[in-house]
């Protein structure tokens, strides 16, 4: 039997996971935690075969927390379930060691299915788009482009004739919708769209 952690605010994916695993073709026990804490108390507990971590967990940063699963026990395969589907989220799980990743706007069979592939030794990723459409607004993008060369809210709030809490405001907007943390990231993400 392969025993897994989930690790999950939201108890309907814990529902929806033990019913999927009713089909599983082998024998699945589900243990669940909605918080960091909760899994660090099973993890002293039990012996996991695989764990499915939701990387937008509201005390820790998931993908910190994948980076501690890993140095904790490299055996096991932490397997990513996460809304995020930012091209820079992908790779920092990839390059964080996650043995795959799952968008949870896919199907229940499929996380099944990505979970059998890592159970099995393999990896579970979703291929990568070569080039990415940002979701960005006509003037979000030129403040973007302006943000990646280095200028300030200040700099560029005199190029673009608009006031510097705006140009706050629509940086806060780009960083929601791409998901990126930091203008480093974002300058990756706008170099890999050009």
């Amino acid at each position: 039997m392969a025993s897994l952690l989930l690790i999950d605010d939201h108890p309907l994916v814990e529902v929806a996971l033990e019913a999927a695993c009713i089909h599983s073709p082998i024998p699945v026990k589900l243990h669940a935690a909605a918080t960091e804490a909760e899994a660090r108390q099973l993890l002293q507990q039990h012996q996991f075969d695989l764990i499915v971590l939701d990387i937008g967990l509201p005390d820790s940063d998931g993908l910190e927390l994948l980076r501690r699963l890993r140095a904790r026990d490299p055996n096991c395969p932490v397997l990513i379930y996460s809304a995020q589907q930012s091209r820079h989220t992908l790779l920092s799980a990839v390059s964080l060691g996650a043995a795959g990743y799952v968008v949870k706007s896919q199907s229940m069979a499929q996380l099944l299915s990505a979970i059998l592939a890592v159970l099995g030794g393999q990896q579970a990723f979703p291929p990568l788009p070569e080039r990415i459409e940002l979701p960005l607004t006509e003037k979000e993008q030129q403040i973007v482009a302006l943000l990646v060369r280095g200028l300030s809210n200040l700099q560029i709030g005199e190029q673009l004739h608009i006031s510097n809490k705006t140009v706050s405001t629509h940086k806060k907007n780009i960083l929601e919708k791409t998901g990126v943390q930091s203008v480093v990231e974002l300058a990756e993400l706008w170099k890999a769209q050009q």
